[in-house]
């Protein structure tokens, strides 16, 4: 079963029971982090270790080993200014749900404070024992006051935990229920997508073999994830888009005008204007021309972006995140591009 299922059916699971009295907090967490792994939801993974860890009061000395874990690989794979505000709103917000009376935050793990809530509860219920037998009145009244007394601090100590519990329990509710939203809503888009490569592919096994092949051949190295095999992955996003250019809009060595009445030479490696020239030509501004023509010139600047880096020998910073966007817009503009041709054709 793949990750996306499985996930979804956790989620699923665990909705139904989520209002189960059976059900602790800690356990309703700790299957969220496992929802959050097959997920590869840095985001959430961070905040649910956090809160099944013993983080205590001495959180800065102790952020090494919250970020040595599944979730710090994770955001690693992100931009480095994405990574560290992810850091900082979550824990800020962890901070805010752990906040007790007196504006002090209790950072211990939910294991702990159910454990500690428990024993609270059991020594309170003790306090409604019955009073011992043959105990002078003077003596019984004072022993009455006394746990009356007792049973009051129990319960002023219990309550701040509940409620702390209660603000994590609806956090892990919300969590639930936006990943239910977005594994629905993410398979519809996958499907959608696989409809828009169905038709890339096609098109392109007589169109052009060789950019299908060079569109899984970037396929093949996304999936093998390494530093390199990410550069490779860039390098044949590029490929792709020049060996279509060549195709639809061959280099020349004329000057060409374009839709902005600027002259250009069109040569080979100009592959991407060659492609907004083609776009330009077939259909001008009219339908999704002006559209098509912007996404082009955003994938044209990110292919150039982390091919650069790649050039320079700098694989590292080429992260991942930043391949799959390369990937995917190059797919969903060369659709356009197709879609263009295709009408001009039958027209």
């Amino acid at each position: 079963m793949p990750d996306a299922d499985r996930a979804s059916a956790l989620v699923q699971d665990l909705l139904d029971t989520f209002d189960n009295p059976t059900q602790t907090v800690v356990s309703l967490a700790r299957r969220c982090q496992r929802i959050a792994s097959l997920r590869g939801d840095a985001e959430a993974l961070f905040w649910l270790s956090m809160e099944l860890s013993d983080v205590g009061n001495d959180f800065e000395n102790k952020t090494g080993t919250v970020r040595e874990t599944l979730a710090a690989r994770l955001l690693g794979a992100l931009p480095a200014e994405e990574s560290e505000r992810i850091f900082k709103v979550e824990y800020a917000s962890y901070t805010r749900r752990r906040m007790l009376p007196g504006n002090k935050a209790n950072l211990r793990s939910v294991q702990q404070i159910e454990d500690l809530v428990q024993t609270l509860r059991r020594e309170e219920e003790a306090t409604l024992a019955p009073s011992p037998s043959g105990m002078h009145t003077y003596d019984l009244g004072k022993h009455v006051a006394e746990q009356t007394q007792t049973r009051v601090r129990l319960f002023e100590s219990r309550q701040p935990l509940e409620a702390l519990l209660a603000r994590i329990r609806d956090q892990l509710w919300q969590f639930l229920t936006e990943t239910e939203y977005e594994l629905t809503f993410g398979e519809a888009t996958a499907e959608t997508f696989d409809r828009l490569r169905s038709y890339v592919d096609n098109q392109l096994t007589t169109i052009s073999p060789p950019a299908l092949d060079q569109f899984q051949v970037a396929y093949r190295r996304l999936k093998d994830g390494g530093n390199e095999d990410r550069a490779h992955a860039v390098t044949s996003c590029r490929r792709v888009l020049k060996t279509i250019a060549d195709e639809l809009y061959p280099a020349t060595s004329e000057p060409v005008t374009g839709d902005d009445g600027k002259a250009r030479v069109l040569g080979d490696e100009k592959f991407v204007n060659r492609l907004l020239q083609f776009v330009s030509e077939k259909i001008g501004k009219h339908e999704n021309g002006a559209v098509v023509q912007a996404a082009l010139k955003d994938v044209g600047t990110r292919l150039t972006a982390v091919n650069d880096l790649a050039s320079k020998g700098v694989h590292a910073q080429v992260t991942a995140y930043e391949v799959d966007t390369c990937v995917v817009q190059t797919y969903l503009v060369v659709a356009d591009v197709l879609r263009i041709r295709e009408r001009a054709a039958h027209s």
